[in-house]
């Protein structure tokens, strides 16, 4: 098997993955009683920089959110991550569960230039 085919299989099983990662996420979120959390949306899930490690990228509904309250929703989130990631866990068809970092964009971030 040459080097190109098993990176292709690779990459593919990475976004597999991202996809379920993506799905759990979803549930888990709408989940969690926490009205700064419900004001996000899961924009994407992506390898950071291997599927061991995870980039969580949300947006906010609202695009007037402070710097300061984009903050404290990090916070919140990073007091959930524990349980996120075990909600991942239970969800996913991989031994490790791959770490999880969260990220709060701007939809002006995300959009193609």
């Amino acid at each position: 098997m040459s080097e190109r085919s098993r990176g292709g299989r690779r990459h593919h099983k990475d976004l597999q993955l991202c996809r379920q990662v993506f799905d759990a996420l979803t549930y888990a979120l709408a989940e969690l009683d926490d009205p700064q959390i419900e004001e996000l949306v899961l924009a994407s899930v992506v390898p950071a920089p291997t599927a061991a490690r995870m980039l969580v990228t949300l947006v906010p509904t609202r695009e007037d959110l402070s710097p300061e309250a984009i903050d404290d929703v990090l916070a919140c989130i990073a007091e959930c991550a524990g349980e996120l990631r075990e909600d991942v866990a239970a969800e996913i068809t991989r031994q490790r569960v791959p770490e999880l970092v969260f990220r709060i964009a701007r939809r002006a971030e995300l959009a193609p230039a």
